[in-house]
């Protein structure tokens, strides 16, 4: 008998866990603004930090005498209102999730925030295909992040046209940041041109780049491997950069796309 999707997704994907990022947010649908635990009579407004099919983790503000407070229910029954809107529907789908409150505690460095963790006691067939729909187009672009990463694109008027970038990035070392001009673009390095000179900007520096596509703005993370000087003496900066699933998005429908434009030149 042959296996229903909610099944090879419970079986695949049951201990592996979701974090929203603003990726993940977009993708799953998860309205952030409408999540909410719910304790005996008290209803919480909730940031959804990370869930999975057994478990969500939300963080909460509430004052320390607050806190406190709700540390009694652990242990105790809970629920968990989550709403999705995925794009195409026009009806939002609500789930209603019964659960058990396993710890109430703070966040370090983060005033008048806890962290309340909540164990599912039945993920609902919905949340189950939701997950499992997200984590295998996530771990398909892990896959691709593997084959793609050497293959280096040349950012000029023709590549920024298909990728549908729009020439725009920042550029961050430390608490430092300047626009930069992308030269080369792979999914696991870039090359920029910085505007101004920012101070520790050498070899072993970590850094992060902001870059502004017209489907995506987002940010990467990395360390910076190469600084030379352009015939204009201005600073040319080499990073590798961890993977990011915006960004092999974009390559990967840029390889389709420019592969579709050459199969038309030769016809």
């Amino acid at each position: 008998m042959a296996k229903t999707r909610v099944q090879e997704y419970l079986e695949s994907f049951a201990d592996q866990t979701i974090r929203f990022t603003p990726y993940a947010l977009n993708k799953t649908g998860l309205v952030q603004s409408q999540v909410f635990l719910k304790i005996e009579d008290y209803v919480l407004i909730c940031a959804p930090f990370q869930l999975s099919m057994s478990r969500g983790i939300f963080l909460v503000v509430l004052s320390p005498q607050e806190i406190t407070f709700f540390q009694q229910f652990q242990k105790k029954l809970c629920s968990l209102n989550l709403t999705f809107q995925h794009t195409g529907s026009k009806k939002p789908l609500s789930l209603l999730i019964r659960g058990t409150l396993d710890r109430v505690g703070l966040v370090k460095g983060r005033q008048n925030v806890c962290m309340m963790d909540a164990i599912i006691r039945s993920c609902p067939n919905d949340l189950v295909e939701i997950i499992g729909n997200y984590l295998t187009a996530y771990t398909a672009l892990k896959t691709q992040f593997e084959s793609f990463k050497e293959k280096l694109i040349q950012v000029d008027v023709r590549s920024a046209k298909l990728m549908r970038y729009n020439n725009y990035m920042e550029l961050l070392v430390g608490p430092a940041k300047t626009r930069a001009t992308l030269f080369a673009l792979s999914a696991s390095s870039l090359t920029t041109r910085l505007s101004i000179e920012i101070p520790g900007v050498e070899v072993g520096a970590s850094c992060s780049a902001r870059l502004y596509f017209q489907i995506y703005q987002f940010t990467v993370n990395g360390k910076i491997v190469g600084v030379a000087k352009s015939p204009s003496g201005q600073s040319m900066v080499t990073a590798n950069i961890e993977f990011a699933p915006e960004l092999m998005e974009i390559i990967d429908d840029y390889f389709y796309r420019q592969s579709i434009q050459g199969r038309s030149t030769n016809s």
